[in-house]
């Protein structure tokens, strides 16, 4: 006799029917679309869906799509490939999420990415912390705003800006020395902390920009 697959030994009727039994699953789980590859690919499609932000000329507007972004901070490069200059404000969801989350959604971490194209986890509309129903009106410097995730004197689209917790009272910053692996490569941290040179100035780590005149890609 020769030792085989085909050879019955031990508990062998528990292991065909356990078998069958997660083949089963596994097309339950395809045909509902719950597999982790499907989940990963849906998530991807959503995440990084392109979004216009307004061609709104000069002056940022209160409820139009913007981005934040970390001009001046350079991008780690793990291949040291040419230096690129631009981090924009992104949400992150994790390995741990995404059997469960399929878009933004309360819980997700913010990164500062290199990925600067315009779309779903780095675009945000731009609130009134006063009136959130405001629209259209120009921000000043000194007014008090709320990002919404976009699914999700008057300062200029481009100008240098600090972005200050009201809660905390601590300045948005980049944490340039903590970087990490994402599902959308590395990624940098980001966190609330004033950065400030021996005159007291803000270094480039707590300088954002609002960019909300840049067009998207049109695809065919």
């Amino acid at each position: 006799m020769t030792y085989n697959n085909s050879v019955l030994v031990g508990n062998w009727s528990e292991e065909r029917l356990k078998y069958e039994y997660d083949f089963k699953l596994f097309l339950r789980k395809r045909d509902r679309r719950e597999l982790l590859l499907q989940s990963s690919r849906t998530l991807f499609s959503n995440l990084l869906k392109e979004r216009p932000l307004a061609i709104s000329g000069t002056f940022v507007l209160y409820g139009f799509n913007v981005q934040l972004v970390a001009s001046d901070i350079p991008v780690k490069k793990l291949d040291g490939g040419k230096s690129q200059y631009g981090l924009a404000l992104s949400s992150l969801v994790t390995e741990r999420q995404v059997d469960y989350i399929q878009n933004i959604s309360d819980g997700c971490l913010m990164t500062l990415s290199p990925i600067t194209t315009p779309c779903c986890r780095n675009t945000f509309v731009i609130l009134s912390a006063g009136d959130q129903s405001v629209h259209g009106e120009k921000m000043n410097y000194g007014d008090e705003f709320l990002l919404k995730a976009e699914n999700y004197s008057e300062p200029e689209t481009g100008s240098r800006l600090i972005v200050k917790n009201c809660v905390a009272d601590k300045s948005l910053c980049v944490m340039n020395q903590n970087w990490m692996r994402t599902f959308f490569g590395p990624e940098c941290g980001v966190t609330c902390r004033n950065y400030v040179d021996i005159h007291k100035r803000h270094t480039a780590e707590n300088i954002f920009s609002l960019v909300s005149d840049v067009e998207t890609k049109s695809k065919d």
